[in-house]
């Protein structure tokens, strides 16, 4: 079960992908009319600086609006983005707890925009990201775009290391318009395909799938850069079980939609690559516990025994050790650190303890 997510499920996208004919490349006359939506919490420490960020953008001025949301923030976060209206910057208050998701979703209502980019308050981006993201909506069939989220930080951690594993899966999806997901502070959708049943779950998951569900591609483009600090793997942890508690209701609720509207290759994508993904954890102990049992007995087994006790004593030294060692040895640690995190997440989810609110970050 670890090896059909992990190693026969990019095996098959690339056999697909390489198979796949690829069509002209379409290019817009005119660049369409772009909203990009922040949605905000008490960041009066990098407000101002995300601002100027994408007001930096090479996107025609004439053709692209910014929103930002605070969410009840009580620090000095709202008068900063005021001080930007001079600008053009829009801004909006929530006087009630809405989370990121449905605040997000509240300035999409007010957006003028065709495309719709989502993005993070701690979120930096490339200046030519915007025009990259929205360059693939020149195709009529594409209904979401993924970026590409880069550390900022040089640490190897964790999720540096899951990112650039996702990356690779995107951009073998991407081939074939299947990229199942999107990244929170780098992605835009048309307008018209955003339309969540509940605003409050809104999140960049479910709404890059929902598009495919409606029929579109959702491609992955890497030149849309967007950089974001990495915090330590403890803290990685903590995120990890906090998406999957969310994400995995909305998961089974678009197999269901997937499977509804006759999406049968969608379905076993979300199966394949979320559900039994996020449940490796389970597959890795009862992995353990077999390899235990094989070592006990004089077969010619035993060399699976000798093969996952390795791996498993390589990762308690992993994290020990930390940084001192190669992040190549350092993999088995992040394999364990993850799969824990999304059994855990897994397991408050069924308990019903997923998060009430989804923040755009935990800093």
């Amino acid at each position: 079960m670890i090896i059909l997510p992990m190693g026969i499920y990019p095996l098959v996208m690339l056999v697909i992908g390489l198979a796949k004919t690829q069509k002209k490349a379409h290019s817009f006359k005119e660049f369409p009319f772009v909203s990009v939506l922040v949605a905000a919490r008490n960041e009066e420490l990098c407000m101002s600086q995300r601002i100027q960020n994408l007001l930096s953008q090479d996107y025609p001025k004439d053709k692209i609006e910014i929103l930002v949301a605070s969410d009840v923030s009580t620090d000095a976060t709202d008068e900063i983005i005021k001080s930007y209206g001079k600008d053009g910057v829009y801004f909006f208050r929530s006087e009630i707890r809405l989370g990121k998701s449905a605040l997000v979703y509240k300035l999409s209502e007010i957006a003028k925009g065709s495309i719709l980019v989502f993005t993070d308050a701690n979120t930096q981006f490339k200046t030519n990201t915007v025009r990259e993201l929205v360059k693939p909506f020149a195709d009529p069939s594409v209904g979401c775009v993924d970026g590409s989220k880069q550390n900022s930080l040089d640490s190897v951690t964790c999720e540096s290391i899951y990112w650039r594993y996702e990356q690779k899966l995107k951009a073998l999806g991407s081939k074939i318009g299947a990229v199942l997901g999107a990244t929170g502070a780098v992605f835009a959708v048309r307008k018209s395909l955003y339309h969540p049943p509940n605003p409050a779950r809104a999140d960049d998951f479910e709404t890059a799938v929902s598009s495919r569900v409606q029929g579109y591609k959702c491609l992955f483009n890497p030149l849309a850069i967007a950089a974001e600090p990495t915090p330590s793997n403890s803290s990685q942890y903590n995120r990890l079980v906090r998406i999957v508690s969310w994400m995995i209701g909305s998961a089974f609720s678009l197999i269901g939609k997937a499977l509804k509207n006759r999406k049968f290759g969608l379905a076993l994508q979300l199966i394949v690559h979320k559900i039994l993904r996020w449940n490796m954890g389970i597959f890795a102990i009862i992995a353990s516990i077999a390899a235990l049992l094989l070592g006990y007995y004089d077969s010619p087994t035993n060399w699976l025994f000798i093969l996952i006790m390795l791996f498993n004593v390589t990762a308690l030294i992993g994290r020990t050790a930390g940084n001192r060692l190669p992040s190549l040895l350092r993999l088995p640690y992040f394999f364990w650190l993850m799969s824990l995190a999304s059994l855990s997440g897994v397991v408050k989810a069924i308990s019903s303890q997923a998060a009430s609110f989804w923040d755009h970050s935990a800093r």
